[in-house]
């Protein structure tokens, strides 16, 4: 299909065609009917016609022959017709630049319409219930929240059996939010046109009711109700679907945001909005062990020969059992995630060669042992030994690698001579990790290792949650799929790579930008264009965070957090929350990584609260185990490709676990809040969103716009002929400024070289009619008959005579008969003027 420009080169084109082959043509029919013999004027006219045509040049007749001219007509003959032809090309090329582009045009307020996602996570997405949010903490002996009517405790009423104890009639497990953290937690994001998310704007997917008498009185309450509803990690994109922005690409993490498009715009736009981000965080450490498989068909049996190796890559390099030592973490909020996970691979290390029966620390001239062929995988390592399933990826706790059980190194046993020292010399307390949930409990930050079900310290916002536990990466080869039968030899190798990682939460505000490309009302023309840490010109614009602390108690129940005005900068340890100005922040630690044994499901319906734990608790080990979705590869070749990639070193490993939990935050959550909001939060916080389906949001649309543009390329010709143009006019103009009567010599010299009028003038020598007028020439000589002679074959004499016509004064002879002789290019040309009544010719 034509372009614009294409299609107007094409009409110049057919224009100058039409410019240069018509008037030829015309010359054409006017020679053949033209004759022989015509008046003065007409020999002047015909002259004309064929001068302003190209057939001069095509004949290459005397006018355009720079023989025995001057240099001061050659070179404005030259110009002209080097001018002429670029002209013509110019004429052509120069519309070829021309095209237009759809452009960004000025900022405006634009109106924003609510716009449901058509695939499936819009179709799963239920619709908010007309209900309260609720908050459970069923966590310990003190049932009820922090903030709520404590009215109902937990007994132990004989060893192992525990039972509520209501203190009055009006006893009941109160789920409801308190007015002032309702309105503290909504403090920073209910302002009219505030695209960040808040506590109450990150709900579940999917909800349902529940009812137990003791909670309530025994009303109704919601419970989030996550399913799997399809996974997203072979998209190496960003994904957007109901309620979320999901990236999926090399730092996965979703945004909070019910979408929301502009209207009326003919071409799209472009904009900006600040989102609630949350992304999980993992570091992963080599820990420079791989386990290897090499299978050989038999020759003779209908059987595959495997043997199952372990590759020693540097894992026991400068190791000795001093390595499950470890002071308590005290990263905070500046979270050493590599550190966690590197001192977790040396101590899981320390234990892998217990079981290989090497004793650490390893002779220096034996450091990288190379393969080790595994006899005994063990019962607790079987998955990782599987030659069906090998060619997957596994997630999972720490459990070894397989040998013999790991023994407590002679130095740490009960029984040893040298008593084992709990404090560092600086009074820091010395874990000692002797089994393989030690070094979990110990990676997650945990002060007290005894007891693994609970956290003794008091939960804090300097505590953020972690996860830790291993990677097995994909198979570094790829499987044999494009051998010929004459290279397949039936043996097969593969390695794959441990990796001991360990991963937090941690939400920020990003600024997205969008870009909404077409016209119709159609989710799929909304997409991301950008998405970027917030900018903050100093420290105070960075948003204050507050988090929930269970005072000096041991953690029982999932803590409040989020963004927090100003106004509550100085809460502490007296109110419940301390607060942080940061630009990012990991979410704190809570009881549910212990308990939640495989379920996502919420207690009650803080999705913000609850969610995001139970989802990095499942990650290294459970969701699997009990049914839930499959992130080995197994079901999902697209997905065992994209891990495959990213199984080759430690950074990339890290990218795996990353992509599990975003995918699963995918499924189970939703944000609620769009660019228009303009409802408050008002207490108690509802589920229901009534908010305006058509309204104008804070930010400022950048439209896109039609505009002509042109490649400068094509207007070499055209400025070639304005270099000739513009000199030529400003000679030109100079000349006619500066030389009297020179319009009055211009037309003398055509009029007296016109072709009738030098006819006559040599045939019909008159002096006082040197000057004459067009008008008087036109009526006198310029009505002559003219015959030529040499126009057509055979030639005939005389070359030009007057054979009538004409007035009296212009045919009377002169008074003298005589005979003219002019030298012309070495020759001699005679003129005849003979007396009235004869025929007078050259």
């Amino acid at each position: 299909m034509l372009s614009i420009a294409q299609a107007s080169g094409l009409i110049a084109a057919a224009v100058m065609i039409v410019q240069y082959g018509l008037p030829a043509a015309l010359v054409i029919i006017l020679v053949r009917y033209v004759g022989t013999e015509n008046s003065a004027v007409t020999w002047s006219v015909v002259n004309r016609a064929i001068s302003t045509t190209i057939w001069p040049h095509l004949i290459r007749a005397d006018a355009v022959n720079s023989l025995q001219t001057t240099w001061k007509t050659r070179v404005p003959s030259w110009a002209s017709t080097a001018g002429a032809a670029l002209l013509v090309v110019a004429g052509v090329v120069t519309p070829l630049g021309l095209h237009d582009e759809i452009v960004l045009g000025e900022s405006e307020l634009i109106e924003f319409q609510y716009i449901r996602d058509p695939g499936p996570f819009g179709s799963v997405t239920m619709a908010r219930p007309y209900a309260e949010f609720t908050r459970y903490c069923e966590f310990g002996r003190h049932i009820n929240c922090p903030g709520q009517y404590q009215s109902v405790y937990v007994n132990e009423t004989e060893p192992g059996v525990y039972s509520s104890v209501e203190t009055d009639e009006n006893s009941t497990i109160n789920t409801t939010i308190p007015a002032n953290f309702t309105t503290m937690f909504t403090s920073a994001t209910s302002d009219q046109g505030n695209t960040i998310s808040g506590l109450f704007d990150i709900q579940f997917r999917r909800w349902k009711f529940n009812k137990i008498g003791m909670i309530n009185k025994g009303r109704p309450f919601v419970q989030g109700n996550s399913r799997f509803t399809g996974t997203l990690i072979a998209q190496d994109r960003v994904v957007l679907v109901e309620g979320l922005i999901v990236d999926m690409r090399k730092n996965p993490g979703v945004g909070f945001r019910n979408h929301t498009i502009p209207v009326g715009l003919s071409h799209g736009g472009t904009w900006k909005e600040d989102i609630t981000w949350a992304e999980p965080v993992t570091k992963c450490a080599d820990s420079n062990l791989s386990i290897a498989l090499r299978s050989e068909k038999a020759e003779e049996e209908w059987d595959t020969n495997t043997t199952f190796y372990i590759v020693d890559r540097g894992a026991f390099v400068g190791l000795n059992v001093s390595a499950l030592e470890s002071p308590p973490w005290n990263d905070n909020q500046t979270l050493d995630l590599f550190g966690r996970a590197h001192k977790a691979a040396r101590m899981h290390n320390v234990f892998v060669a217990s079981s290989l029966n090497l004793t650490l620390p390893l002779d220096p001239t034996k450091d990288i042992l190379g393969k080790m062929v595994m006899k005994d995988p063990g019962p607790a390592s079987a998955p990782m030994y599987s030659a069906l399933n090998f060619d997957q990826s596994m997630i999972g706790q720490l459990t070894g690698i397989g040998g013999a059980p790991p023994e407590i190194p002679e130095v740490y046993a009960y029984n040893s001579t040298t008593p084992f020292v709990n404090y560092y010399p600086d009074g820091w307390k010395k874990l000692l990790a002797l089994n393989y949930s030690a070094i979990t409990e110990i990676c997650k930050g945990y002060y007290e290792i005894d007891y693994v079900d609970l956290d003794y310290r008091a939960n804090n916002i300097t505590y953020p949650l972690v996860s830790c536990g291993f990677v097995l990466g994909a198979p570094l080869q790829k499987r044999t799929e494009n051998l010929t039968i004459s290279v397949y030899t039936g043996i097969e190798e593969y390695q794959k790579n441990l990796y001991v990682c360990a991963s937090a939460i941690r939400a920020s505000v990003k600024t997205v930008t969008f870009l909404y490309n077409g016209t119709g009302a159609r989710f799929e023309n909304l997409e991301v264009v950008d998405i970027a840490d917030k900018v903050y010109p100093n420290e105070k614009s960075k948003p204050l965070w507050a988090g929930e602390h269970s005072y000096d108690k041991a953690m029982r129940f999932d803590p409040l957090w989020g963004i927090v005005d100003d106004s509550y900068e100085n809460y502490g340890f007296k109110e419940g929350f301390y607060t942080l100005r940061a630009e990012k922040f990991w979410l704190t630690a809570t009881p549910t990584p212990s308990l939640s044994f495989g379920d996502t499901d919420g207690f009650d319906a803080l999705a913000a609260v609850s969610s995001f734990p139970r989802r990095l608790a499942n990650l290294y080990g459970f969701a699997d185990a009990l049914g839930g979705p499959d992130y080995s590869g197994k079901n999902d070749y697209t997905m065992l490709e994209r891990f495959q990639s990213l199984s080759h070193n430690q950074d990339d490993a890290a990218q795996i676990p990353n992509l599990i939990m975003t995918d699963g935050f995918a499924a189970g959550l939703v944000g609620t809040k769009t660019s228009i909001s303009t409802k408050y939060v008002q207490w108690p916080a509802s589920l229901a969103v009534d908010d305006t389906v058509q309204g104008y949001p804070s930010a400022r649309v950048t439209a896109y716009r039609r505009a002509l543009r042109y490649d400068i390329r094509y207007a070499i010709p055209a400025l070639m002929v304005l270099s000739l143009l513009l000199p030529a006019l400003i000679w030109a103009l100079a000349i006619l400024v500066s030389t009297r009567h020179l319009l009055q010599t211009l037309k003398n010299l055509y009029n007296q070289t016109s072709t009738g009028r030098l006819a006559t003038g040599i045939l019909v020598p008159t002096p006082d009619k040197k000057e004459q007028s067009s008008r008087d020439w036109v009526k006198g000589d310029g009505s002559l008959l003219l015959s030529f002679g040499h126009i057509k074959k055979p030639e005939k004499d005389p070359f030009c005579e007057i054979v009538g016509g004409g007035s009296s004064d212009a045919t009377q002879s002169p008074p003298n008969r005589e005979k003219v002789v002019s030298p012309v290019d070495g020759g001699a040309q005679t003129v005849m003027v003979t007396p009235a009544g004869e025929s007078q010719g050259v």
